[in-house]
């Protein structure tokens, strides 16, 4: 039955549509045959292509287009993602499954907790093979034997010859008077209980293989490049337009060895939480007779200070450690921890067994609480009601390096202004939160954040937690005027991956990393302003998977999957009544894609409220493919009437194309909006005065449109147009492929 979709379009470049009553509702069960493919196959079948128009594939030929050849540092997964959008779906639950399955009660509390490898598994999944091929998941080849007499000073002597410094002094063929290194060590290290020395011992010797792999990381490296690198700040504030160009952070970025840098990280993970379980096992044991008062240590060696805090009420302050342990108490750290504070201290691990900590740095340079820069910087805390508090590049994050902030238990507070709370550039930076009930608040630049050729990730498996990113101006000055006539401010925050656009400015381009944020369950609100919750910019992915709860997402503009420039956004949510709110009257969002986007908007099920005062819910301009589902429930979508929504795309724009929108002719614009099953609701709002304005007409329960309509899209100069909005009430049929959760869980009961 030929189609009778009836379109009224103004001649401007994005044009408002308006719809007759009769014309444009038809009962999808009425239009469609019987078929038994999934709901978008048939979609798709009725707009008349197939999985093979799904992505884009540029090639050098497309003008204008910045070859993907000429953007370095690219990820992995880009490419192939960006041609075949459909297994986005499948890339990200794999992420989230690692966290699932090896941050869950059951693995770390199995009899080996589960091999001490929770973290670095978890690391690895969302971070690293994300950065490169060439690491494996299941072991860090730890390997230490001690000295059976004395385990703690024999490793630490191993430090003076693996470094090659000297340990014993001498002159004359006589031994010195001083100083009597092996003296002082022992005299220090004789109070320690002879296990917690032997466990000691072992993590000391793990370290040092970590160290010497990072010596090797920086082979290629000149030195004095990387101390200019060292006080780089601002980089998401000031890369994204290409403001800055800085010469020495694109050679330290090529020179570097990054593969070793994460092999030193993993042995990090595995060899911390080893001796974190191997401690806590100890303190639990009612056999032991340790006195974790005198457990005590604070000595120097050629990598680093080693320092052993009891179970009192310790502060913590240094500017040069390489091994923090502390078995208790109610701690204060201050300045540098489980961070590298300098390119002489490269390898920083930190442990807290136990006890209500605050973590706290006021120095802008000083990278802190799980931050990496040409290093590994890892700060594991097990236990206790936390705060961390710090000014920038903190709180897993990375810079040319690999930084991982793990708190295990404890209902936590994170304070930050920018770039952390799991962020990175040209590395890994991965911020974990396994149980508790969590509030998060930065500036800017964080909650899973993948700038220039970086993984940034936020993970957080379980509790009801608040995600805040959205400081007004007075606040902090990060206005986004070209992005937002109503002016504010750029979060890059909570699943957002952002490349450096240099074409506009010195030529020299380089392309977004991936932004993650991964939360499995619990009743969550995100909070942000501009380009946030699952967003891309310029090579960048950006991710936000949410595994469960009645949530509330509320951002200003460019956010909730929303992208320009070559990128791919996704926001999946898997369960609960959610809402989904954009504020601000010039807001896109909810499904919004600008030169070549390819953006995926997925909420599995619940009854959920969507608010778009602007341009979204499945709307794209300039080349970009845009996939909205709902897939059940009974939703209720509110919009203004007059913006661009539910399926529609600008056709008539660029048609034909300009010089300047030559690469146009090359790939597919496709716009799809569907709500399947439940009874929905579509209404208008005036925004501002809350006033209801009744139905809008746009769309409706069991109502099917296209843009353009095929007579339409036979008339155009480029056919190369795809858009449907469609709702779905009786959908009986098989669920999305795409879409559809294929991997076994290892813990099929959530805890």
């Amino acid at each position: 039955m030929k189609l009778a979709v009836f379109i009224q379009m103004l001649a401007l470049l994005l044009p408002v549509c308006t719809f007759s009553e009769e014309n444009i509702y038809t009962p999808v069960s009425a239009r469609l045959p019987t078929v038994t493919r999934n709901v978008l196959l048939e979609t798709l079948d009725q707009l008349g292509i197939t999985e093979s128009n799904l992505g884009y594939r540029p090639k050098g030929y497309w003008t204008r287009y910045p070859d993907p050849n000429d953007i370095p540092f690219k990820l992995l997964a880009f490419d192939d993602l960006f041609a075949e959008p459909q297994h986005i779906y499948d890339f990200v639950s794999i992420m989230a499954l690692s966290v699932e399955n090896y941050l869950h009660p059951d693995y770390l509390k199995s009899n080996d907790r589960g091999s001490s490898k929770g973290l670095m598994k978890t690391v690895y999944y969302v971070g690293m093979r994300n950065a490169t091929g060439q690491m494996r998941d299941y072991s860090a080849s730890l390997w230490a034997e001690p000295n059976k007499e004395e385990p703690l000073l024999w490793s630490i002597h191993s430090i003076y010859d693996r470094t090659g410094r000297v340990f014993r002094y001498n002159a004359m063929g006589e031994p010195s008077d001083f100083p009597l290194i092996e003296h002082d060590l022992r005299e220090a290290i004789k109070p320690l209980h002879p296990e917690v020395q032997r466990l000691i011992a072992k993590t000391v010797i793990h370290l040092t293989d970590a160290y010497m792999f990072r010596e090797v990381a920086m082979r290629n490296v000149d030195y004095r490049k990387a101390l200019a690198c060292w006080r780089i700040r601002q980089m998401g504030e000031t890369q994204t337009d290409g403001l800055e160009y800085y010469p020495q952070l694109e050679d330290c970025a090529r020179d570097l060895d990054i593969n070793s840098i994460y092999y030193s990280g993993q042995k990090m993970l595995e060899s911390g939480e080893m001796l974190a379980d191997s401690l806590i096992a100890l303190k639990s044991d009612p056999k032991n007779n340790v006195d974790w008062k005198k457990q005590q240590l604070n000595v120097l060696t050629p990598v680093g200070r080693i320092v052993l805090g009891g179970s009192g009420k310790d502060t913590h302050q240094y500017s040069d450690a390489f091994l923090v342990v502390d078995f208790g108490g109610d701690d204060t750290y201050i300045g540098a921890i489980g961070s590298t504070p300098s390119l002489d201290i490269p390898i920083s691990l930190a442990i807290d067994l136990e006890g209500n900590d605050t973590y706290t740095n006021g120095d802008e340079f000083l990278p802190t609480q799980g931050a990496g820069i040409f290093g590994a910087g890892v700060l594991l805390d097990m236990e206790g009601d936390d705060v961390y508090r710090s000014k920038c590049l903190a709180q897993g994050a990375a810079l040319l390096g690999l930084g991982v902030l793990a708190d295990m238990n404890g209902n936590d507070r994170y304070e930050l202004g920018t770039s952390g709370q799991g962020a990175a550039y040209f590395g890994v930076g991965v911020a974990i939160d396994n149980t508790g009930d969590d509030s998060y608040r930065l500036l800017g630049d964080g909650q899973g954040f993948g700038g220039m050729g970086g993984v940034g990730a936020l993970v957080n498996r379980t509790g009801n937690d608040h995600y805040w990113c959205a400081p007004t101006k007075q606040e902090v000055y990060r206005i986004d005027r070209f992005h937002a006539a109503d002016s504010a401010n750029s979060s890059n925050a909570q699943g957002c991956g952002m490349g450096r656009r240099g074409d506009v400015t010195d030529g020299h381009s380089w392309a977004g990393g991936m932004g993650v944020l991964i939360d499995i369950q619990g009743n969550d609100l995100y909070e942000a302003n501009n380009w946030a919750t699952g967003c891309g910019y310029w090579y960048g992915m950006g991710f936000l998977w949410d595994g469960g709860g009645d949530d509330i997402y509320r951002t200003a503009n460019w956010s909730q999957v929303c992208g320009a420039h070559f990128c791919i956004a996704t926001l999946i949510d898997q369960g609960g009544n959610d809402q989904h709110i954009i504020t601000g009257e010039y807001s896109d969002g909810i499904g919004f894609g600008h030169d070549f986007t390819v953006g995926l908007f997925l909420d599995k099920e619940g009854n959920d409220v969507y608010r778009c005062p602007g341009d979204g819910l499945g709307f794209a301009i300039n080349t970009s493919q845009i996939f909205v589902v709902d897939e059940g429930g009974d939703d209720t979508y509110i919009t203004t009437g007059k913006k661009h929504n539910f399926g529609l795309n600008d056709f008539t724009a660029n048609n034909p194309p300009a010089i300047g929108a030559f690469q146009t002719l090359f790939g597919d614009q496709i716009c799809i909006f569907e709500d399947i099953n439940g009874k929905d609701r579509y209404l208008m709002e005036e925004f501002g005065t809350g006033k209801n304005l009744g139905d809008d007409p746009q769309m409706k329960d069991g109502a099917i449109r296209f843009y353009p309509t095929p007579e339409e899209r036979a008339a155009l100069p480029n056919p190369r147009y795809y858009g449907c909005g469609r709702d779905i009430s009786d959908w009986t049929g098989p669920q999305i492929e795409f879409f559809r959760n294929k991997m076994k869980k290892n813990f099929e009961t959530f805890k």
